[in-house]
């Protein structure tokens, strides 16, 4: 009977590990089998969207892809509302943030913005202000971004903070020239450059 009893329990606790590991093999499973979300068909800013059905807006929209330069676009905001030009959507409270390999982040933001899908471009307006991580704050009338490939581009007056210098330009350009290389940043026309030691950003 001893001998039974211990048979028993064996049996009992090898069965019930080889039901955990099938349990977690079942869940390892649905995870891997799990479909993933592909970004141009989930989030509103997607080519398939059609903004004459935007009726009364699109809230909270999200939108992340990559440029042909490699870098990350991610966009956000309050709301979409359709126009009456094809194409083309107002945004309000807009949000840009590209995320480069090489570190040089941007934060671009602005109380509205157009956004056009032929033209595949974001022009960002009111109260308009671009960031990177530590060199830049910048002011503009109107600053627009390219959605497939890195560049922002503003028309003056461009005013604000470059480094420890106060700058003011006609016009600045943000590019990346090829995949491997650094984000370029040329102010140009009529460029005024005071430098400022006690200046932080």
């Amino acid at each position: 009977m001893p001998a039974l009893k211990v048979s028993y329990s064996n049996t009992v606790f090898y069965l019930k590990l080889t039901l955990g590991f099938l349990g977690l093999f079942a869940l390892v499973l649905i995870f891997l089998s799990a479909k993933k979300l592909d970004p141009s068909t989930e989030i509103p800013f997607a080519k398939e969207i059609d903004f004459a059905t935007l009726d009364d807006g699109l809230t909270k929209p999200l939108y992340s892809s990559m440029t042909n330069s490699g870098d990350e676009l991610r966009i956000s905001a309050d709301q979409v509302i359709s126009t009456e030009e094809k194409d083309t959507a107002v945004i309000k409270s807009a949000t840009l943030r590209i995320f480069s390999d090489s570190g040089s982040n941007l934060f671009l933001s602005s109380d509205t913005a157009l956004l056009n899908k032929g033209k595949k471009n974001l022009i960002f307006s009111k109260n308009v202000i671009l960031k990177t991580d530590d060199k830049m704050k910048i002011t503009a009338p109107e600053i627009l971004t390219a959605l497939d490939q890195t560049l922002i581009k503003a028309e003056g007056p461009v005013k604000g903070l470059f480094g420890n210098s106060n700058i003011e330009a006609g016009q600045l350009d943000i590019f990346r020239e090829n995949t491997s290389s650094n984000l370029v940043i040329s102010f140009t026309k009529g460029v005024k450059m005071v430098y400022n030691p006690s200046q932080s950003f």
